[in-house]
């Protein structure tokens, strides 16, 4: 299956997806309405917005598919990237299952920065300070987002790891 293909069923159902949720969505009541960004709304601007990308996705793979050129560079990079003999993708997959596993012993602050900063390398960012500066502002701003504004307790981790995540939130 050519990637074209892959791009327009992957970008489809990110819109089923959405588009389903979306319809459930008006069924989540509203307790406690002292938010602006409540219950109900946070949702339908998280399934709104991945309709919106999916179907910038379906586009531009679209104009994508017009210039066979780029095409099958895009096919030729994607087939000879690996790092340690294994596929970006897999190696990517690694990644997220041992993020998921450290993020209770290590805590959220630094598991998450050292992830984005592994991830980012692995998906070929070439500028260091960029990735770090990166990495540890997306982590700020997931931390003042969930658990000072919206109160959602982060993992802290366990140890000296409680004891920094404690200095922050």
């Amino acid at each position: 299956m050519s990637s074209v293909k892959k791009d327009y069923i992957f970008y489809s159902i990110v819109i089923l997806f959405a588009v389903f949720f979306l319809s459930m969505t008006p069924q989540i009541k509203i307790t406690n309405a002292t938010f602006a960004v409540g219950p109900r709304s946070w949702p339908y601007i998280l399934l709104t917005l991945m309709f919106v990308l999916g179907a910038y996705g379906i586009i531009k793979t679209f104009i994508k598919s017009k210039n066979t050129k780029a095409t099958e560079t895009i096919e030729k990079e994607e087939v000879g990237r690996k790092v340690f003999n294994i596929s970006i993708p897999m190696l990517s997959l690694v990644t997220v299952i041992i993020y998921v596993v450290l993020l209770n012993f290590i805590g959220f602050i630094i598991t998450t920065i050292l992830f984005l900063y592994g991830i980012s390398f692995l998906l070929g960012a070439k500028k260091q300070v960029g990735t770090i500066i990166f990495s540890v502002v997306t982590t700020v701003v997931f931390v003042v987002l969930f658990s000072v504004l919206l109160h959602i307790p982060l993992p802290r981790g366990t140890g000296i790891f409680r004891e920094l995540s404690l200095l922050f939130y």
